[in-house]
């Protein structure tokens, strides 16, 4: 008898486990996966399902530690404890994560298999994020006009991509996106960013180059790569009419449709060397009767409900409006 033989109550037991979790066998093939594994890696079951585990784990890991993950069943007959052990998982869209697994030896009816638990290292999470959010304050401090502009805007793009219901993953995304959405401005001479009075139409062309000064800095790293989305296309509009490249409706990234609406906001109900803050409600007229034009209608409409339960909007200003550049 094996695994199969007894795959309801097993598979029970791994899918009512809160941590992504898999079972291989003594040839290392993956024989239960819970759903867990789908949020952390991106795979289906079925396409993990009598897959070799090897496919989960960089090849460099792989040629040092292939002992661990082609003879599961070794460590039943040499009685090893427990392991744990830090790397970086293959997900399917081919970035690594980095990840914290343990394998745990056992047997059913004499035949050999290990269980093998993936957490998200915390750590390494922890120090991206921190390493993030230095980067933003730096920008903040350079680009005087906008001082905890990240901040505000990270926090509202986050909630309104929990509302639209996206994974955890994804909403981490967001946050690291959000958080470098200006990191291109670095590029930007500092008397054009901090221009008091309008630029010019040379100057615009070149602060709207951002984006792709942005993309340039951010593509080789790695573990930032999913996040690039919104440093790169938070100027693209619903309608064609934004830039760097000129993306519509559905071919502008979500995190980067979920960012615009948060960024003109902001934008809109803030202060600028240049003009005065709106009043939040002239700034959710603008929003409104832009919904389908310069924003995702879908986005457009979970903002608005984010925002109306608000019971206080403190900002106020004049009556004129000009979108975030």
């Amino acid at each position: 008898m094996n695994l199969c033989d007894v795959q309801v109550n097993f598979s029970q037991v791994i899918n009512a486990l809160c941590e992504a979790t898999l079972v291989f066998d003594e040839q290392g093939k993956i024989v239960c996966v819970n759903p867990s594994v789908t949020t952390v890696l991106g795979y289906s079951t079925e396409e993990l399902i009598g897959r070799s585990i090897q496919m989960l784990v960089p090849s460099s890991f792989r040629q040092t530690h292939s002992a661990h993950f082609q003879q599961g069943g070794a460590m039943i007959s040499h009685r090893a404890p427990e392991m744990l052990m830090t790397l970086k998982a293959v997900k399917k869209d081919g970035e690594t994560l980095p990840v914290d697994i343990s394998f745990s030896p056992f047997q059913i009816h004499g035949q050999a298999y290990v269980i093998l638990i993936i957490r998200e290292n915390s750590a390494i999470l922890n120090a991206y994020e921190e390493t993030l959010a230095g980067w933003s304050h730096a920008m903040d401090f350079r680009d005087k006009e906008t001082e905890n502009h990240t901040q505000r805007v990270t926090e509202l793009s986050v909630r309104m991509a929990q509302a639209m219901a996206l994974s955890e993953m994804e909403v981490t995304h967001i946050r690291w996106g959000a958080l470098l959405h200006d990191i291109g401005k670095i590029a930007i001479p500092d008397q054009i960013l901090n221009k008091p009075g309008p630029l010019t139409a040379e100057e615009w062309v070149e602060m709207r180059r951002h984006p792709e000064y942005a993309y340039e800095m951010l593509a080789p790293i790695q573990f930032l790569r999913p996040a690039l989305d919104i440093p790169h296309c938070h100027h693209e509009r619903w309608d064609g009419s934004g830039y760097p490249r000129g993306l519509k409706e559905e071919e502008i990234p979500v995190a980067a449709r979920i960012f615009a609406v948060a960024d003109v906001w902001d934008a809109l109900t803030s202060d600028r060397p240049y003009r005065k803050a709106l009043t939040p409600m002239a700034a959710l007229r603008y929003i409104r009767e832009n919904k389908g034009i310069l924003f995702d209608p879908v986005v457009v409409s979970v903002f608005l409900e984010i925002i109306q339960t608000e019971e206080n909007f403190t900002r106020s200003g004049n009556p004129d409006m000009e979108e975030s550049e």
